[in-house]
């Protein structure tokens, strides 16, 4: 036993000897890159609200500012933390725009480091070392947070963190966690199947469970009322159609209700089936095949979920099956539900990068979903430069992205299957990771 310990010891400092110097490396190389030129429409927004928060603050930011926002308000404070520095240190626009990239680099650093801390639990650090690595650096993942400068990223390392706290044994911080991320991108949602698995598959009709169950329900209250009532104003309903008490939590509810009515096409330049389908910049109330694109979304969807929950179930809920099958979800809501835009694909490729880490089977696909993910942005963001932000019907680049997109969306389901379903197949899970 005394060498195996000092041998385990040995292998686990072995890999910080290169870790640290490409880390060091990888980091430097995004701060520079973090310098090129963002996407003007997105970060010019984010900048203006920026410049608003610092100087009147949280309250009438949705209501009274005269901007038209529809995103969630977690993302808020980073900006407003940036307003202030910005107007303390009298910073340059291009200065304060790079502080604004920072923080979505600065998450992906934190992805990185929970895609080593799960590896590492599970006696896979050398190769949780060189995932985290490649996540940092992976041209999907930077396209979006140094190049365009939007915060995908931001509820990706959200969502991880939120499994890694469940993997932890502390399902309420999970929880809260997961909440964050809503308040943070309404997409992160999606996760709610996975999250609701996680935080009740150890439940038991006893005190302690209804108890914990209670206090969680409290916290998330407290958490979504310390986040949201800052930025709150009265819905039109308060007080008449909805009791005064309850519409902070409306007001959220009619946000994102009016986020979805911003863009509501079949996709919204995200190169997936619709793309392939003509749905490009086409209202998905219009008809396909019998039904509406919207309609064919939700009923595509429904079966993917339920797909990946019988995954889940074979592999006996298995941490390799969980991080797997929240890829698939958010890969398949890219695929199938509409009004997708070119970033929604991103927080797939943290969990796919992590699934990597068990299974080498699956280097390739996420090796492929971030060439999708990265060339998806980069069409977007080049043609911008012209003025352009929206590609036709049935423009090639993004009919050959979108196919690409497809046939690895395919192969990820089906590896799926081999991996957690097929009997006595090679690929049997091992240590029950």
């Amino acid at each position: 036993m005394p060498k195996y310990s000092r041998k385990l010891r040995k292998d686990d400092n072995g890999w910080k000897e290169w870790f640290i110097p490409f880390l060091f490396v990888i980091v430097l190389l995004r701060l520079i890159i973090t310098c090129i030129r963002p996407y003007q429409i997105d970060m010019s927004g984010y900048l203006a609200w920026s410049r608003y928060l610092a100087e009147h603050g949280t309250a009438t930011l949705y209501s009274g500012s005269g901007f038209h926002i529809v995103y969630a308000p977690f993302y808020q404070y980073c900006l407003l933390i940036t307003g202030w520095i910005a107007k303390a240190l009298n910073l340059t626009s291009l200065i304060h725009v790079y502080l604004i990239k920072l923080w979505s680099v600065i998450f992906e650093i934190l992805g990185a480091w929970l895609i080593l801390l799960l590896a590492k639990k599970h006696n896979r650090t050398r190769t949780g070392a060189l995932a985290a690595l490649l996540y940092i650096i992976n041209p999907g993942v930077f396209m979006n947070s140094s190049i365009w400068g939007q915060f995908d990223p931001i509820p990706a390392t959200m969502l991880l963190g939120c499994i890694c706290l469940f993997e932890h044994k502390k399902p309420n911080l999970g929880a809260l966690l997961f909440l964050v991320a809503v308040l943070t991108k309404p997409q992160s949602g999606l996760l709610v199947p996975i999250v609701l698995y996680l935080y009740f598959r150890d439940f038991r009709l006893n005190g302690q469970s209804f108890k914990r169950l209670a206090i969680g329900l409290l916290a998330g209250i407290a958490v979504y009322l310390a986040i949201v009532m800052p930025f709150y104003s009265p819905t039109p309903l308060a007080g008449k159609g909805v009791p005064s008490l309850l519409d902070p939590f409306y007001w959220l509810l009619e946000l994102y209700t009016r986020s979805l009515q911003d863009y509501p096409y079949a996709t919204a330049n995200g190169f997936n089936f619709w793309t392939l389908a003509g749905g490009q910049v086409q209202p998905d109330s219009y008809p396909f095949l019998g039904l509406t694109y919207a309609a064919w979304g939700f009923i595509l969807l429904a079966f993917a979920v339920i797909y990946i929950g019988y995954l889940m179930i074979r592999s006996k809920g298995s941490l390799q099956s969980v991080i797997y099958g929240s890829f698939l979800i958010l890969f398949s809501a890219f695929m199938f539900m509409t009004k997708m835009h070119e970033r929604y694909l991103l927080p797939a490729i943290i969990f796919c990068t992590l699934a990597a880490v068990w299974q080498k089977k699956h280097i390739p696909i996420a090796a492929l979903v971030s060439t999708c993910v990265f060339f998806n942005q980069l069409t977007l963001y080049l043609i911008s430069f012209d003025d352009i932000y929206w590609l036709n019907r049935w423009d090639s680049r993004a009919l050959i992205v979108a196919a690409v997109t497809l046939v690895t969306y395919i192969w990820a389901m089906a590896q799926g299957y081999y991996l957690y379903v097929r009997p006595n197949s090679d690929n049997t899970l091992k240590n029950g990771g």
